[in-house]
């Protein structure tokens, strides 16, 4: 009982005693502030504890960034509808305006002084701070990659190109990494304001990409590269006219990869080896713009029929005189594989009518070898294309230790289109090998026939020898 007397004499002293005091710090607080709140001194009381409370108080300043002045240039815009003119303005703080700016500085002291005095007494609690301050930038960041994520999501969702938000993404992010801009939203904005062109140079992408990405996708025909890589080289301007072809730009002033597409050449028979048969095979040469005029015909004409004809004349007249094949005719005998050749000019020769089986076998033969050269062809396309495409796809670094990642995300348009020109290879193979397994039979059945010829006409003379020799 005593204590609890003591404790209420105390609470009631402290209450009158406080009266003058807190309106007195009202005043200062409201002299000194713009916004204020107050919580009153008070007491509560439980079964086992008392508790006693001082009250508090929260003040705010308003703080705000003015100019001393400001001008607005003069402005014209005229057009068929009319004229806008703006002669130009400036505005001025009001001297009265100023000294009440003065003292809203002077009401920030207070705060400015109470932040310094705790990273004073506590440096944990002045860390607070700066801790604050670093997980907002960690969320921003964060806010960032969402927004690059949705960005990409939605490009892929459109079903369209998805080139330019590919772009976009890489750009924003090295905007906000290297600081050129604060946030995704406004390295969107400036590329808005750049006619939808990048800002950045993208070109460190590839800095640490391997040699079968950067030997490939550089400034030129993508085609042409590809080929070269597996020494097919010399046979760029053929596939370039049979399938069509992808040129790169990226020279020192772009600042992304540019692709334009060259198409096949018109005037070829793309389903069948008949173009090969006959010399008519198409090439094109590499310009950008391409037109019409880039594809021409390849070589001086001769086909395979003009060049079989030429080889089996050339054996047929060695196995005469017993003289020893070239290199470049025992290749054309071993490439032959659907005839023996060799045996039937032997036996022709021997039998004095290699003439007839010359004329016999031309065609079957020259089919023989249109149908390896265009599926040569298809074939090293198929694997350049390929060998490109999957370099690109699954490429990883050239450099372990370096900092840079290979992005070939950003080939993704020429990689798309050389897929593209691989399934169109591939297409016309299997409707060469249909071709020609029709002709080959047609072949066979014209071959066939005229050996059944020869053989009645044969069987006639002996039976006309016969009867005579009766007689």
């Amino acid at each position: 009982m005593p204590m609890q007397r003591l404790i209420m004499i105390g609470l009631i002293l402290m209450t009158c005693l406080s009266l003058p005091s807190r309106a007195r710090a009202q005043g200062w607080a409201e002299s000194w502030f713009d916004n204020v709140t107050y919580s009153s001194p008070g007491s509560f009381e439980d079964q086992t504890r008392g508790y006693l409370t001082a009250g508090g108080m929260s003040g705010r300043v308003d703080v705000h960034n003015d100019y001393l002045m400001s001008m607005s240039l003069p402005k014209v815009r005229a057009g068929c509808g009319g004229i806008d003119m703006f002669l130009g303005g400036m505005s001025f703080l009001d001297p009265e305006y100023l000294v009440q700016k003065l003292e809203s500085i002077l009401q920030a002291a207070p705060a400015v002084a109470f932040q310094y005095l705790l990273e004073t007494l506590d440096e944990k609690m002045g860390n607070i701070i700066s801790k604050m301050e670093a997980a907002t930038n960690y969320l921003n960041s964060i806010q960032v990659n969402d927004c690059r994520l949705a960005n990409r999501m939605v490009q892929i969702a459109k079903g369209d190109d998805n080139m330019s938000g590919i772009i976009e993404e890489m750009t924003g992010y090295r905007s906000v990494k290297q600081g050129f801009a604060k946030s995704y939203q406004q390295s969107r904005e400036k590329i808005e304001a750049n006619a939808n062109n990048p800002t950045e140079d993208l070109k460190d992408a590839l800095a640490n990409c391997p040699a079968e990405v950067t030997e490939i996708f550089r400034t030129g025909s993508l085609l042409n590269h590809a080929a070269s890589r597996i020494g097919a080289g010399d046979w760029a301007n053929v596939m370039r006219a049979r399938v069509g072809d992808v040129y790169m730009r990226w020279d020192a002033s772009d600042k992304v990869p540019l692709f334009t597409a060259i198409p096949q050449c018109p005037r070829q028979d793309t389903d069948s080896p008949q173009d090969f048969l006959t010399g008519t095979v198409q090439k094109r040469a590499l310009n950008i713009p391409p037109t019409t005029a880039d594809c021409s015909q390849d070589g001086s004409g001769r086909g395979a029929l003009s060049l079989a004809r030429g080889r089996m004349d050339s054996i047929a007249a060695k196995i005469r005189t017993r003289s020893a094949l070239t290199s470049d005719e025992r290749q054309f005998v071993a490439n032959v594989r659907t005839l023996p050749v060799y045996r039937m000019l032997e036996w022709g020769v021997r039998q004095g009518v290699v003439d007839s089986v010359i004329a016999d076998t031309d065609e079957l033969v020259a089919l023989s070898l249109a149908y390896q050269m265009l599926n040569d062809l298809t074939r090293s396309i198929d694997f350049a294309v390929s060998n490109a495409e999957r370099g690109a796809t699954v490429a990883g670094a050239a450099d372990s230790a370096s900092a840079n990642v290979c992005q070939t995300r950003i080939l993704s348009k020429g990689i798309e289109q050389l897929r593209g020109l691989r399934e169109e290879a591939l297409r016309q193979r299997a409707q060469m090998r249909q071709s020609y397994m029709a002709a080959l039979s047609a072949a066979n059945l014209s071959a066939n026939y005229a050996g059944l010829l020869r053989e009645r006409d044969r069987d006639a003379r002996d039976a006309a020898g016969a009867a005579a020799l009766r007689e």
